[in-house]
C-alpha cells in the first residue's frame, strides 16, 4: 500500500503554514511512515520528541515543555496513536501556547485527532486536561498506516471507537449531532470490524472513519460509565484501554438492561442492539472469542481500590444513575475476589 497521496496532503499543509522548525512527536526515533522524511525534503528542521509512555504521564509531558520552548519550533506534528497525539496536545496545554498541531493518527480507535481532551495520567491514574484549543488544526487520515498495526492493537483500538460511539449515544450530554456521529460510526464498525482485524485492506479506510466519527461524538457528548469503570482495570490488571472499556461496557449494559425502569433508556438500548448486532451476552461471547476476556481475579484490596476508583461525579452523564452499591454490584458480576 502506498500512502503517497497523504504525504502530498501533508506537504501541502506544511507549504501553507511555512514553519521554521517542527516539533515532531512520535513513539519511535525512526520514521516509519514518511512524514519526517517529507519535512526534511522540504528543508524544514525537525526536533524529535519520543520521551513519553504508552499512557502519557503528566510528568513526561511537562518535562517536554522546556524543550519545545527552547527549540524555537513553531509547529507540532504528532504521528502515532492516541498516546502520541494526546502527548502533543498536552505539551501545547502546559506550554500555554497557540502553536498549531498536525495530527496523523495511525490507529483506528482513539479519535484524539478531533477531540478537545488530552488523555494523560498521573502515576497510572487518569489526569486529563481539556480545552477547545487543543483540537488539532489539521488531521491526515492516512489509513495506510493501519497495515503495520498488530492484530491485537487493531482489536483493542477498534473497541475503543466502539465504546466511544456507544457511550456518546447513551450519554445525557448527547444531542442530534453527536448521535448522528455515533450511529454512523457504529454502522461502520458493524460492517468492517471483522474484515479489519483479519487484515482486509479494503476495511482500513472505513475503520479510520469509524474512529474519527466516534471521536467527534465524544467531543460533544463525552464518554459515560464504561470508560469511568475501565481505568482501574487498566492500571491494576494491565488490560489495554479498549479492552478494559469493552469489558466494562458489557456488564454495565447488562446491569442497565436488567435494572432500569426508564422506558427511554430501554428503548435506546434496544435500538443499539439492532444497530450493533450485539446484546450484552453476544458481545461478551465475542470478546471472549477474541481473547479479551477470561477469568478476572483480584485481591480484596485491589477490588476495593477498583470500586472506590470510580469517580461518581464523572459519570453523572450516564443515563442510569449509579451509586457506590451499583458500582460494587457491577464489578462483582465479573470480578472474582480472592
Amino acid at each position: 500500500m502506498d500512502n503517497g497521496r497523504f504525504i502530498t496532503e501533508f506537504e501541502n499543509i506544511i507549504n501553507k503554514l511555512n514553519p521554521k522548525k517542527v516539533f515532531f512527536v512520535s513513539s519511535k526515533e525512526y520514521d516509519r511512515f514518511g512524514y519526517r522524511k517529507a519535512l526534511e525534503k522540504l528543508g524544514i528542521n525537525v526536533v524529535s520528541f519520543t520521551g513519553f509512555e504508552p499512557c502519557p504521564e503528566t510528568k513526561s509531558v511537562r518535562n517536554s515543555v522546556d524543550l519545545l520552548k527552547s527549540s524555537g519550533c513553531d509547529l507540532i506534528t504528532a504521528v502515532g496513536g492516541g498516546s502520541a497525539i494526546d502527548c502533543a496536545k498536552g505539551i501545547k496545554y502546559y506550554a500555554d501556547s497557540d502553536i498549531k498541531i498536525i495530527a496523523v493518527p495511525t490507529t483506528a480507535g482513539t479519535g484524539a485527532e478531533v477531540t478537545k481532551t488530552a488523555v494523560l495520567y498521573e502515576n497510572g491514574d487518569k489526569q486529563s486536561v481539556k480545552d477547545v484549543s487543543l483540537i488539532p488544526e489539521y488531521a491526515i487520515f492516512d489509513y495506510y498506516t493501519l497495515e503495520t498495526l498488530p492484530t491485537f492493537q487493531k482489536i483493542v483500538t477498534g473497541f475503543d471507537a466502539f465504546c466511544h460511539s456507544f457511550e456518546a449515544y447513551i450519554s445525557k450530554n448527547s444531542n442530534d449531532e453527536s448521535k448522528r456521529y455515533s450511529v454512523e460510526s457504529l454502522k461502520l464498525f458493524a460492517n468492517n470490524f471483522d474484515a479489519f482485524i483479519e487484515g482486509d485492506k479494503s476495511a482500513f479506510e472505513s475503520m479510520m472513519k469509524c474512529s474519527e466519527l466516534a471521536g467527534r461524538a465524544i467531543n460533544i457528548a463525552q464518554t459515560a460509565a464504561p470508560h469511568a469503570f475501565s481505568y482501574k482495570l487498566h492500571k491494576l490488571l494491565g488490560f489495554a484501554h479498549g479492552q478494559a472499556c469493552v469489558i466494562s461496557l458489557v456488564y454495565i449494559w447488562k446491569y442497565m438492561a436488567e435494572n432500569s425502569n426508564d422506558e427511554v433508556l430501554i428503548e435506546t438500548l434496544s435500538f443499539l442492539e439492532k444497530l450493533t448486532g450485539f446484546n450484552p451476552s453476544t458481545l461478551e461471547q465475542y470478546i471472549k472469542k477474541l481473547g479479551l476476556l477470561d477469568s478476572i481475579i483480584m485481591s480484596r484490596d485491589e477490588f476495593e481500590e477498583t470500586v472506590n476508583g470510580v469517580n461518581l461525579e464523572r459519570i453523572k452523564n450516564n443515563p442510569m444513575k449509579f451509586g457506590i452499591d451499583d458500582v460494587r454490584n457491577i464489578y462483582s458480576s465479573f470480578i472474582l475476589v480472592k
